[in-house]
């Protein structure tokens, strides 16, 4: 209680900040009558316990699993999401001191609050590979700058941690190591020539070696989830898909220079652009920043690929620093409350608008009514066999919700996007048959024949119709019209 006492107004309102966001956005673990899809993945992914996953690394994966794992509850999901969310504030705070002063380093991440990356979606998506990176990679940032400025091998040995550990969680990582790579070129070109740097690059290709040998094995299958992705879908999409992500980068930020220009009209800050600068600092806050959106834009540009804008979110934990740094103006006691209650009122309008969706929504994403759907399908199997229903296949956002929740909780015949499935046995899944689900009847067929390829070609596969509904917060119903097929048991 003493500590509390000798420290300063700010810092008490900066501490406390930090605290009001985690309870804030982990109270949506109270709305919610499900996990969003992200999280269920997880939960399945990381209860394999292999080095892989049909989308990604497998990091994320693990954190999820061993976070639901001792209390079977939705929110411990939260509460580790907004642990490495209050920890990737507490890094952005930590590189903005090099930059900025105490006030405005406490301010530059407050500020963040208007990122709706850093609430609505972290509300609405629980725990993903995205707020993992949205940790990782203030930290990695953090140390980068420190083995630039200091030399020091134990920054480069926690830098090379935090890059192997972030690669094994998203491969997206590579775009930071490559906007530092570009700063390192132009400013420090001897850092190619530190024994340091070689130690750091070696630490990080050890901790991601064994998901590298893990694509060997399985022949780099999970990119075919991002060439699913990366689709052309026609020769406008050239532009198209650039303006978009550049657009919603944008729309991701607004709320943040809302904030930040309301308190310069607030009090009457000229908006003059910084004059006397250190270079360094300067390009390093640019390049750091702007590389990866970029990268991703000329990627939409020369490719026509569809570049989805969330991708590009993550990588915005550096705005607040930059609008204090470029733009120079006092912060002091006054300054400091009303940018503090500025980002109160939008965490308010945020979370109150997100818990009004979540709760007159009528949406199987957050309403799945899992005991009625699986108690259905096991009637309509028990009518037709007399083992139980092992195996639930389709689409991940009806099915992974049953493998989870469901009581005998069935494995998961998950889309491999092609891919023989190596966490199927196909010899037990010809024996035991399955239930397909999807929301219509093509879908169905295209993911029988998938997660079953013993199938012949000339095997007729008849979905059926099955009816459920959806009940809102407020008990209003839905009804839900999705198809599902009984894959029958092969006898031997």
């Amino acid at each position: 209680m003493e500590i509390w006492k000798n420290i300063k107004t700010e810092k008490k309102w900066f501490l406390t900040f930090l605290l009001v966001h985690f309870v804030v956005w982990f109270g949506v673990a109270l709305i919610r009558a499900v996990l969003p899809a992200d999280s269920l993945e997880g939960i399945y992914w990381g209860s394999l316990l292999d080095f892989g996953s049909p989308k990604h690394p497998p990091l994320a994966a693990w954190i999820t699993y061993f976070s639901y794992l001792p209390f079977k509850a939705d929110w411990s999901i939260y509460f580790i999401s907004q642990l490495f969310i209050v920890a990737g504030f507490v890094y952005t705070y930590r590189l903005a001191r090099y930059f900025l002063d105490e006030n405005q380093s406490m301010l530059s991440v407050i500020v963040l609050e208007g990122c709706w990356i850093y609430s609505y979606i972290t509300g609405y998506y629980g725990f993903n590979p995205d707020v993992v990176l949205m940790f990782t990679l203030p930290a990695i940032t953090f140390y980068f700058y420190n083995c630039m400025k200091d030399n020091k091998g134990s920054d480069w040995l926690k830098m090379g941690i935090l890059v192997g550990l972030s690669l094994l969680n998203k491969y997206q990582t590579i775009l930071l190591v490559v906007a530092m790579a570009i700063w390192a070129v132009i400013f420090n070109p001897k850092t190619y020539r530190n024994k340091f740097f070689y130690a750091s690059v070696l630490i990080a290709f050890l901790i991601f070696s064994p998901h590298l040998f893990w694509l060997i094995k399985y022949e780099f299958f999970p990119f075919l989830y991002y060439d699913r992705e990366l689709n052309i879908i026609n020769g406008y999409n050239h532009l198209t898909s650039p303006l978009m992500f550049v657009g919603m980068q944008i729309v991701c930020i607004i709320g943040t220079l809302t904030i930040y220009f309301l308190y310069r009209l607030k009090f009457a800050r000229k908006l003059d652009f910084i004059k006397e600068y250190n270079k360094k600092q300067f390009w390093f806050l640019l390049i750091i920043t702007f590389a990866p959106c970029l990268i991703h834009t000329l990627i939409g540009l020369c490719y026509g690929s569809d570049i989805r804008p969330r991708w590009g979110y993550v990588f915005w934990y550096m705005l607040g620093i930059m609008l204090f740094y470029f733009f120079p103006a006092k912060t002091e006691k006054e300054e400091f409350k009303f940018i503090l209650k500025s980002s109160y009122l939008v965490m308010l309008i945020v979370f109150l608008s997100l818990g009004t969706i979540l709760t007159v929504e009528k949406n199987y994403r957050s309403r799945y009514p899992v005991a009625k759907v699986f108690g259905d399908l096991k009637s309509i199997w028990a009518a037709k066999y007399d083992t139980p229903l092992k195996y639930i296949g389709g689409d991940s956002e009806w099915s992974f919700p049953i493998s989870i929740y469901g009581d005998t909780h069935p494995i998961n015949i998950m889309d491999t996007f092609g891919y023989k499935n190596p966490w199927i046995d196909e010899e037990d899944l010809k024996k035991s048959g399955a239930i397909i689900i999807d929301r219509d009847s093509d879908n169905v067929i295209k993911e029988t024949r998938q997660a079953c390829p013993y199938l012949s070609e000339d095997y007729v596969i008849e979905p059926a119709e099955y009816k459920f509904f959806v009940h809102n917060a407020l008990k209003m119903p839905r009804e839900y019209t999705v198809s599902i097929y009984v894959v029958p048991p092969v006898k031997q």
